[in-house]
């Protein structure tokens, strides 16, 4: 059978790395290439090969920028899921996977709650979450005892974040609170349940004593923030909860501060000592991705890579 070459590009595509990544691996020689004219090309027998070797040399020029030590990694090669929504979470995971030259942090997009399920599950082995406690008016901590009852884990701060009530451009129904929400003339839409945003909304009406049923759109539901600024931008509903992230790709959108939240990383400590999750959490924790994440102007990122737990 007549073998099959592929460009760096359709490598890296592949392996969902950066083209210079590739590069360097060609370079050091730990993926095997031929120079056909002045282009390199890589063989499909030589990329299996490569994917499934046993061990890979974490030495990338990236590795470097984010400021850790030289890891070897050793072993199958494991994929370890990532849940979350945050944009922030998918730069993380590029970041590592380039560094590691390979795509093993896949991206779960699942919500707070439901991250947690996955990894009491072993369905993921790293969750994010920004659940609120109404009980005693502090993030994830409570959730992660009650949920992952005698699992010995460790908890890291991502960032914390902005919440806002989105409301249409110039909020033509003068929202200035979670108490408008019960209004006859305002319309919601709502998240899934599960979602921190859905978890914050529902603490926040039975602190205020609103029933639900009285809130007209609560059964209208949105999976992610970006779906429910868009429904807010084309005047599909009045308000919701969300970040100030999807907001900014929609013209015909206010923002009114609601409350800061915390965002945190949930991983098994068994998990932790893994050569691959230590250079995850040391990419977390490095100041070179702090300032990439910072430059967004969206987080603080004060505490970012913080031992919580």
């Amino acid at each position: 059978m007549e073998e099959i070459f592929y460009s760096p590009q359709e490598v890296a595509d592949f392996l969902k790395i950066k083209k210079t990544t590739v590069y360097d691996m060609i370079k050091r020689g730990s993926l095997p290439a031929v120079k056909m004219g002045k282009q390199f090309r890589i063989s499909q027998s030589d990329l299996q090969q490569y994917i499934k070797k046993d061990t890979v040399d974490v030495k990338t020029p990236e590795f470097a920028e984010y400021g850790s030590q030289e890891l070897k990694i050793t072993g199958d090669y494991q994929k370890y899921v990532v849940s979350g929504q945050d944009i922030v979470l998918d730069m993380l995971c590029s970041a590592v996977n380039s560094i590691l030259g390979s795509p093993r942090f896949l991206r779960s997009y699942e919500g707070s709650y439901n991250g947690l399920l996955s990894l009491y599950h072993e369905e993921a082995q790293i969750a994010s979450t920004h659940l609120w406690d109404i009980n005693t008016d502090t993030y994830n901590i409570p959730f992660v005892k009650a949920m992952l009852p005698g699992e010995q884990v460790s908890i890291y701060r991502i960032l914390e974040r902005d919440v806002f009530i989105y409301v249409q451009k110039g909020n033509p129904k003068s929202i200035k609170g979670i108490e408008d929400f019960a209004r006859e003339d305002i319309t919601i839409v709502n998240r899934e349940r599960g979602s921190g945003m859905r978890v914050l909304l529902d603490s926040l009406l039975t602190q205020k004593e609103i029933p639900y049923d009285l809130v007209k759109g609560y059964q209208r539901i949105s999976n992610s923030h970006l779906a429910a600024a868009s429904i807010i931008a084309r005047g599909g509903a009045d308000c919701t909860l969300g970040t100030a992230a999807a907001t900014y790709q929609f013209q015909n959108i206010d923002r009114i501060f609601l409350r800061q939240e915390q965002y945190d990383l949930v991983i098994r400590k068994s998990e932790e000592r893994k050569p691959e999750i230590q250079c995850f959490l040391q990419v977390l924790s490095s100041k070179s991705f702090q300032e990439e994440v910072e430059a967004m102007g969206l987080y603080n990122t004060e505490r970012m890579g913080l031992r919580l737990l």
